[in-house]
């Protein structure tokens, strides 16, 4: 399941400074697979994080909605996060 979450005051290097995090609880390969059918921008791309992610900003936020990721508050995006470790740690 693909996820995004709210945007927030992050300091993010596009106007406004805000971001929020687009992320998979299932695989890589599937948040790869999203992201480039939206074709979000590979440098927002952040693979050696705890868990690989997108940081994205408000307009990228709403194409992503719109193509089908599922809306969480913090508490979701954790969740989907430890379900992402759960399935790829050793």
């Amino acid at each position: 399941m693909i996820v995004v979450d709210a945007c927030r005051p992050s300091g993010a290097p596009w106007p406004g400074g805000v971001s929020c995090h687009l992320a998979s609880d299932e695989s890589e390969h599937e948040l790869l697979e999203f992201a480039g059918r939206v074709r979000i921008p590979l440098g927002w791309y952040q693979a050696r994080a705890s868990v690989p992610h997108f940081d994205l900003s408000p307009g990228w936020r709403k194409k992503a909605l719109a193509a089908g990721a599922l809306a969480v508050d913090r508490a979701g995006m954790v969740e989907a996060m430890r379900r992402w470790r759960a399935r790829y740690s050793s």
